[in-house]
């Protein structure tokens, strides 16, 4: 980069030579992009050539040497979409491309399309990253809102999203040069797997009816301790330890990546997977998305979201009316005044267990499902089953905000907004 910043300096005061080494750098990313773009060949290496033209022309216009490879990209997009409009009507319908990501600050949000085209890329981020994308081109949160979250300042968090961007252009270039798909990488997941994975945190954004569910309910167990989970599960090590007591899902319900592991199903397993109390009593928090196999409609979705609280303590200071206490207090923070119905259920991971359902609209509706661990599950954790008790629940929050907030079709619930 900064051989490449330094090309700049010299183009920017006039020195062919350099822009030359420039163009030479950067022609097979360009070409790369055009051709994602026009999808011809010829076209591409004419919409490249005119892209280099226009930069050289506007060389002057470039404040910060360092942004040259977004500020090309923004050119040789624009360049080529021009080409196309000119002559679509003897080739194809615009809608039959996928729009092109340009990574650079003056792009603000991303649509579908363009989340596609990024998915194999956004899983090189870390889950801070991922967060402060999701927020920025999916929640549309400013730059002033992200700093102040974060306690920064704007100058700072511009850097961090410059660097993110940076991160992804060059995971999509190395996609576009060796031409196959942005999404068919990232750890060899297959592309579905990958889009899934993708697809934003819901409960990253609070103004999203998902994300504000989930803060409501967070409030109950404000006391408790936020865990990561990872969303990809070793089954083959899980079938070492707990895996027959605390899978409860069909196989063909499973996303299946064909090297033993899986999607997780829910936030239970691997929350028990990485649980370890060391003998002292547990609190633990967990949200984000689940997966199954399923066949989308207005009340299904293959990527869902779901809150889990697992509870481990002194048998003399917990019992299962102490976590059924929390999940009422919650429901009726959620849901304040619905009519509840609990119902006795059977996970094999329990010795006892209980859904509670929702009146709403004259139906009664699953939102949630709690029990106690059986002692093993006690003993897999690190507890005591002679000193210790277990409980957990686990939210659909889909399911929650829909009836909050009167939404008829799960499919919409991710572009709704109660800001």
């Amino acid at each position: 980069m900064e051989q490449l910043t330094d090309l700049v300096v010299r183009a920017k005061a006039g020195d062919l030579d350099a822009y030359g080494r420039l163009v030479e750098a950067t022609q097979t990313v360009a070409y790369a992009v055009a051709r994602r773009v026009v999808r011809d060949p010829a076209m591409a290496q004419d919409a490249t050539q005119e892209a280099f033209l226009r930069a050289f022309r506007r060389l002057g216009d470039l404040q910060e040497e360092a942004a040259f490879p977004g500020w090309l990209r923004r050119i040789v997009i624009t360049t080529a979409l021009n080409m196309r409009r000119a002559r679509r009507r003897t080739l194809l319908s615009l809608d039959d491309l996928p729009e092109v990501p340009v990574l650079d600050e003056a792009e603000q949000t991303w649509s579908d399309a363009q989340r596609h085209h990024l998915a194999g890329a956004l899983l090189t981020l870390t889950s801070q990253e991922r967060r402060l994308c999701d927020r920025r081109y999916y929640g549309r949160w400013t730059i002033a809102r992200l700093a102040s979250d974060a306690g920064v300042d704007e100058a700072t968090m511009r850097k961090r999203l410059q660097r993110i961007r940076d991160k992804l252009r060059k995971e999509i270039e190395m996609a576009e040069q060796r031409e196959i798909r942005p999404e068919e990488i990232g750890r060899d997941l297959p592309a579905k797997v990958v889009e899934l994975l993708a697809r934003p945190r819901l409960t990253d954004l609070p103004e999203n009816p998902v994300g504000r569910v989930l803060e409501e309910l967070r409030s109950v167990f404000a006391d408790f301790v936020p865990s990561e989970l990872p969303e990809v599960v070793d089954l083959q090590e899980a079938r070492k330890t707990i895996a027959d007591v605390a899978m409860y899902v069909d196989a063909g319900e499973l996303h299946q990546l064909g090297d033993g592991r899986i999607l997780r199903y829910d936030l239970t397993l691997p929350l028990l997977m990485t649980a370890r109390c060391g003998g002292q009593p547990l609190r633990l928090w967990a949200s984000g998305k689940a997966y199954r196999v399923c066949q989308v409609d207005a009340t299904h979705l293959e990527a869902f979201h779901q809150a889990e609280a697992f509870w481990l303590d002194e048998r003399a200071q917990l019992d299962p009316w102490r976590m059924t206490g929390k999940v009422l207090q919650s429901i009726d923070r959620v849901l304040p005044g619905r009519a509840v119905k609990v119902v006795p259920t059977r996970y094999p991971m329990c010795t006892q267990s209980w859904e509670l359902e929702v009146e709403d609209e004259g139906k009664w509706v699953e939102v949630l499902a709690w029990g106690v661990f059986i002692d093993r599950i006690v003993a897999h954790v690190g507890g005591d089953p002679e000193r210790h008790f277990a409980v957990g629940v686990g939210y659909g929050l889909e399911r929650l905000a829909m009836m909050k907030y009167g939404i008829d079709d799960i499919r919409r619930i991710d572009i709704a907004s109660v800001a």
